[in-house]
């Protein structure tokens, strides 16, 4: 079967991103985005993105309005359509049976329903992008059993921020189901991926590679946050501790930096999912591992707000305070599940006076500061939650001569030098470091 036309349900974070660059690698095939959200259809024909990605302009720009599609109009996704993507959000589920640690497929269903009506005139091969439970492809399949489709699992790779550069150069492209049409969906690929970075599995391998590569991702970043607890209380560097473990070639230094906690619309959810299905395959003891992964990042959070509180002999109320990063990480204007907005929401209940800056994240209902200007004037206190490369190149000195004193840092990313910041004259606190 020749691939003419590619269709992605979902116009957020994995769906504008991933079309824009197959548009711009295909240049043979069409690619239309779906959503029912108008609103964010007409950001993206309006070049005013819904998500913020480095160099994501340079490929809209290639591609919108000649084989690139934003569009709200299901008869222009599905008409004479060969692959339809499913990019829909798959957050965890909010009530009922598996509350905080399923995942709920909701939207997924929302768009099976949309293909079960309509009339399709040849066969579709059906593909999940988004993040599912696991053997969802079953549930598709039943839905749709009177459609002539074929369900393969093509889990996304991509970390925000660097999503452009995942895409065009990635680590590896997992297709699982049947050969056939799976190798139909690598034809694609296969126009800049090297047929070496492809493999090919079962279609459930494919669906548990995503929740699991995630889980081992969390699972580092709680292993060094762990480190970082040791460090602080022996005296060791957490740094010198990253550095000299991520030298061993078996190991790798990637996710060995200790933080404030986790965050990300990926990770936690992820993590949560793995831990579902393994007390619903009753094996407790498996999920009780992973679960200490998760229990260890809630911890490093209340423990940096702990930091805090007890740093400044816990009176913050009325004392200003200035916020320095809101979203879950840097190159993202991604806030969900950020570490932020629980060490926010506790600073609020301390009766803090809060000046939050960041430089593309934005919290609902949370009025943030536009710029640096003025912004440090009478504060008691910064706490570094980003590590945006901004952040390194204040002028810190003259910020403390506008704090009031005494005045501390709590760099919640180790961003900063601790020697050159005390040397100013603030009372530094990091994360396993003395």
């Amino acid at each position: 079967m020749q691939i003419n036309k590619v269709c992605c349900f979902g116009a957020g974070y994995v769906g504008g991103p991933t079309m824009a660059v197959m548009a711009s690698k295909c240049p043979k095939q069409t690619f239309v985005v779906y959503d029912i959200n108008e609103q964010q259809i007409e950001k993206w024909n309006n070049k005013q993105y819904p998500v913020y990605e480095k160099n994501l302009d340079e490929y809209i720009n290639q591609t919108l309005n000649t084989n690139l599609i934003f569009t709200c109009d299901i008869d222009i996704a599905l008409k004479d359509c060969d692959i339809a993507f499913l990019a829909v959000n798959t957050p965890s589920k909010k009530y009922g049976l598996g509350a905080e640690s399923s995942l709920d497929i909701s939207y997924i269903d929302s768009c099976l329903q949309q293909i079960k009506k309509y009339p399709l005139t040849r066969k579709l091969i059906l593909v999940e992008k988004s993040t599912v439970p696991i053997k969802t492809c079953d549930y598709i399949n039943a839905v749709l059993r009177d459609k002539n489709i074929c369900v393969l699992s093509n889990p996304e790779f991509l970390a925000e921020g660097t999503a452009i550069q995942d895409l065009l150069n990635p680590d590896r492209v997992i297709i699982g189901g049947a050969l056939e049409s799976a190798q139909q969906l690598a034809s694609l690929y296969e126009q800049w991926v090297p047929k070496e970075k492809i493999i090919f599995t079962n279609i459930y391998s494919a669906e548990l590679s995503k929740i699991v590569a995630n889980s081992f991702l969390a699972q580092r970043v709680s292993s060094i946050n762990s480190i970082s607890i040791i460090c602080d209380k022996i005296g060791a560097d957490v740094n010198e501790i990253s550095q000299c473990v991520g030298s061993d070639s078996r190991i790798g230094n990637k996710f060995l930096k200790t933080s404030v906690g986790f965050g990300g619309s990926c990770l936690k959810k992820d993590l949560l999912c793995l831990i579902y299905l393994c007390e619903s395959l009753q094996l407790d003891e498996v999920a009780q591992y992973w679960k200490q992964v998760y229990i260890l990042n809630e911890f490093q959070k209340q423990r940096f707000y702990n930091l805090i509180t007890t740093s400044m002999f816990n009176t913050l109320r009325n004392k200003i305070i200035v916020i320095l990063g809101v979203a879950f990480k840097a190159n993202t204007n991604d806030t969900r599940e950020s570490a932020s907005l629980m060490i926010i929401q506790k600073l609020q209940e301390e009766q803090a006076i809060l000046r939050v800056y960041d430089p593309q994240g934005k919290i609902d209902k949370l009025e943030q500061c536009q710029s640096l200007d003025g912004i440090f004037q009478g504060a008691s206190a910064i706490v570094i939650l980003t590590e945006w490369e901004e952040f390194t190149k204040i002028d810190y000195a003259q910020a403390y001569d506008e704090m009031a004193k005494p005045s501390y840092c709590f760099d919640g990313r180790n961003l900063l030098q601790g020697e050159v910041m005390k040397s100013l004259g603030f009372l530094y606190y990091g994360l396993g470091r003395m």
